[in-house]
């Protein structure tokens, strides 16, 4: 696959000191599989990491992951950790967040309805459009009492802005 945004898991969340990643559209038998991959990797008792001649680096499997059937996600996205052990994931393309606990339960997830008008300096499209047309890079938690929100009251847009879907050039 191509695995990216990989991020040690922080000392104040289940699975600290772990490598927690994203495996983007990773090709295996049966088809097209996404994940979130948790790793332990392999220290010795000083915390060193050595590769013995001849062998493999570890570790052989990964400690926890998660998908689900229809995940899939070519490009950006990623994973974090939570403290309460639960992982907020951002299937990038789709403009999907979702948070699961360490059993691979959904315990919410939002679909952005808002798009947008992505190109490159040539004026083409960076990916496909198929589905990839809400695409969100990364979303991180920010608790409630952070303080950039302090004295600040956090109220859901209502109505909704309306969605407007991509416009795409000729051709």
């Amino acid at each position: 696959g191509g695995q990216h945004d990989a991020r040690w898991i922080p000392d104040d969340s289940p699975g600290a000191g772990n490598i927690l990643l994203f495996n983007n559209n990773g090709r295996r038998p049966g088809g097209v599989t996404t994940s979130v991959i948790e790793l332990e990797t392999p220290v010795d008792e000083n915390g060193h990491y050595s590769l013995a001649d001849n062998t493999a680096y570890g570790p052989a499997e990964p400690v926890w992951t998660f998908t689900e059937p229809g995940f899939r996600a070519p490009f950006i996205s990623g994973a974090h950790r939570q403290p309460n052990g639960h992982t907020l994931i951002t299937s990038g393309p789709r403009g999907r967040l979702l948070e699961v606990t360490a059993n691979k339960e959904i315990v919410w997830e939002y679909w952005t309805p808002y798009s947008g008008e992505v190109f490159l300096p040539d004026g083409s499209r960076p990916h496909p459009l198929d589905f990839n047309v809400y695409g969100i890079f990364r979303a991180t938690r920010i608790p409630p009492d952070h303080p950039a929100l302090e004295g600040r009251t956090l109220d859901p847009l209502d109505p909704q802005l309306p969605i407007i879907p991509p416009t795409f050039p000729e051709g």
